[in-house]
């Protein structure tokens, strides 16, 4: 389903991305705006050639309407325009199940935990020419 069927304000939706820092090594951060209101937000880094992302947070309101997943999609875009050969979902926790069924959807598989049981990075094998 198109992610924003149900939004109420079509006409203003706007994705922001911004890196910063060294070249070689940015930070980024990634907000989804509708309207006015920052309705989900990212942070991560670039680490050599692995697009890192720590952390992605929905407004409640807005949740399970595809505003995230856009969002990621974004990233993956921008990993691959950088050459990434990886995406990086980072400590996921084991109970974050919603979160995890998305990023497995997306072809991201579980990498060793830390800790048994521990919270887990998940990956996105990136196709590189």
């Amino acid at each position: 389903m198109w992610p924003f069927a149900r939004n109420r304000h079509p006409n203003r939706i706007g994705i922001q991305l911004d890196f910063w820092g060294e070249p070689a090594a940015p930070s980024y951060t990634a907000k989804l705006l509708v309207g006015d209101q920052t309705v989900v937000e990212a942070i991560g880094f670039i680490q050599g050639a692995d697009f890192r992302l720590g952390n992605i947070k929905t407004e409640p309101d807005f949740r399970r309407q595809g505003y995230a997943m856009t969002v990621i999609g974004t990233l993956v875009g921008a990993a691959r325009a950088r050459r990434c050969a990886t995406f990086t979902f980072e400590d996921v926790s084991p109970h974050n199940v919603e979160a995890i069924a998305i990023y497995r959807r997306l072809g991201a598989v579980a990498l060793p935990p830390q800790q048994p049981g521990g919270h887990a990075d998940y990956q996105i094998q990136l196709a590189t020419d």
